[in-house]
């Protein structure tokens, strides 16, 4: 069947370490949009995996770290001592002062590790000295040399203030599930099957927000309120009217023009009706967004093969009946303009998919997707020139 072509595996869905296709930092990045206060920002891998940044000069560094297949918290990890290395670093060069700046460390799912926690539990000086002098002891001479060793020893180069300000305000945080809490926001407002396209629009647009502010130059840092304000709209839009929600932005310029350079059989066939450029673009745009939604909208078992089959043979009868209304009353103009007009009229359609509206291009690039299968074409002798697959 024609759908089942279109059912692609998802790639990353399912890797370790991934969150419906996003990273950890992502799924943090996003979970501190949503939580931040008003007039904070988030940043990604600017000073640290994710930060918050207050107004007041207020900072919070965060590392994340999955821990699906190792104890990245364990006495000797060495992934425990980069993250405390490195805000050492971050302290001694000036640029975050350790009194001012909460230093967390984030893993999924929980782990055990016995000095982690007692870094976690100490909140004075007193006690974050005699923490210090037992981390010391593990670097001191005649020990044998571990590979956490060096970074240990760099965290204490940079002198007891700095350090015990380090410990003081360090937290460990675990959790089971990182998308729960962003899960928990939505439920108050999209119905419950939706749940995860919503946390899916989410993550994505604060990495594609990032994205954007890295290409053009910019600090890789978010307005959480404004973010928010943003996303508010969206749920507000969408939310409640069981939209299976966009699962990808308006591809670049550069993606577009690769198609086109392609010429697939369902660009050919627009060519064929002589469509101006602008729309053409248009319905490249259309078409890789659909196929992505496809792909995502099945890999989370959103949709199943039958319903796209469904959907499909709806719109080929709809295609049907405009063709055959256009060549009844436009039977004087020229070819071209029949396709065209046929071609317009077919995308302006709406019809929902398993009851559940679909975003706005969805039914123009699933045209376009059956136009290149040629099962279906705008010009009225396309089966002349493009065989059906």
């Amino acid at each position: 069947m024609m759908a089942t072509a279109l059912l692609k595996k998802a790639s990353n869905s399912a890797a370790p370490g991934q969150y419906l296709g996003y990273g950890l930092q992502d799924v943090r990045l996003c979970h501190h949009l949503l939580k931040s206060a008003g007039g904070c920002s988030v940043s990604l891998e600017f000073i640290e995996d994710t930060a918050i940044h207050w107004p007041d000069g207020r900072v919070l560094l965060e590392q994340a770290k999955s821990a699906l297949s190792g104890n990245p918290i364990s006495d000797n990890s060495t992934e425990l001592w980069k993250c405390f290395a490195n805000w050492a670093r971050l302290c001694s060069c000036g640029k975050v002062d350790p009194k001012l700046t909460k230093f967390h460390l984030y893993i999924c799912p929980p782990k055990k590790g016995a000095l982690v926690h007692l870094l976690h539990s100490a909140s004075t000086k007193p006690e974050a000295a005699i923490l210090l002098a037992e981390i010391n002891k593990r670097v001191s001479k005649g020990k044998k040399l571990k590979a956490c060793d060096p970074l240990i020893s760099e965290f204490l180069s940079a002198g007891m203030d700095t350090c015990q300000n380090i410990i003081i305000n360090f937290c460990l945080v675990s959790e089971p599930d990182p998308l729960e809490q962003i899960r928990e926001l939505f439920r108050l407002s999209v119905f419950e099957n939706s749940v995860e396209d919503f946390c899916s629009h989410a993550i994505g647009e604060a990495k594609n927000r990032i994205a954007a502010l890295i290409r053009a130059g910019d600090s890789p840092m978010i307005d959480a309120l404004e973010f928010r304000r943003r996303l508010q709209a969206f749920t507000r839009k969408y939310g409640a009217r069981g939209l299976l929600v966009p699962t990808t932005e308006q591809p670049n310029n550069m993606q577009v023009r690769a198609i086109l350079a392609a010429t697939p059989i369902f660009v050919q066939q627009l060519m064929k009706v002589n469509t101006p450029d602008e729309a053409l673009l248009r319905a490249i745009g259309d078409y890789l967004r659909s196929d992505a939604d496809r792909t995502v909208w099945a890999a989370d078992g959103r949709i199943v093969e039958e319903s796209l089959n469904e959907l499909h043979e709806g719109l080929k009868s709809h295609f049907q009946n405009v063709r055959d209304e256009v060549e009844d009353l436009m039977s004087e103009m020229d070819s071209e303009t029949r396709g065209r007009k046929i071609y317009r009229d077919c995308i302006k359609h709406h019809e929902p998919l398993e009851s559940q509206c679909v975003p706005s291009y969805f039914i123009s690039g699933t045209y376009n997707m059956l136009a290149d299968f040629a099962t279906i074409g705008w010009h009225p002798q396309y089966s002349m020139w493009f065989k059906c697959k």
